[in-house]
C-alpha cells in the first residue's frame, strides 16, 4: 500500500510551472544577457519574476542538459559550468517570446469580450 502525501494548497500569486516548454522559454530568456551559470541563472529569474514563479534550482540543471542536447545552449570550453545561448537558441527564444505574446494578446481579447 502506497500513500502519498497530500499537495500543498497555492498561497498568494505564486505560480509552479510543470510545462517544460515554460521552464525551458524562462532559462532561455534567463540567457539573453549573457553566459551564466546555472546557480546565476536560477538567481537571475527570482530577482526577475520574483515570488510569482516557483522555479526550483533542481529544475534549472536538468532543463540546462536537455537545452544542450538540443543544441539550444552550449558550454564554454574554458568554463564548462557557465552556459550561452546558441544562435539557435536565440532564433528559438525569439519565436518563443513571439508566441507568448500572441496568446497572451488573445487571452486578453477573449476575456475583454472583443
Amino acid at each position: 500500500m502506497t500513500t502519498t502525501a497530500p499537495r500543498r494548497a497555492a498561497t498568494g500569486s505564486r505560480a509552479r510551472i510543470r510545462d517544460r516548454g515554460q521552464v525551458d522559454a524562462m532559462v532561455l530568456a534567463a540567457l539573453a544577457d549573457g553566459p551564466l551559470r546555472h546557480d546565476e541563472i536560477a538567481d537571475v529569474l527570482r530577482r526577475r519574476v520574483g515570488d510569482a514563479l516557483d522555479l526550483p534550482l533542481s529544475r534549472v540543471v536538468p532543463t540546462l542538459h536537455r537545452l544542450a542536447r538540443n543544441r539550444l545552449v552550449s558550454r564554454s570550453s574554458r568554463d564548462p559550468r557557465r552556459y550561452r545561448l546558441t544562435d539557435t537558441g536565440t532564433r528559438s527564444l525569439t519565436a518563443r517570446v513571439r508566441a507568448a505574446d500572441a496568446f497572451a494578446t488573445s487571452l486578453h481579447h477573449l476575456t475583454d469580450g472583443e
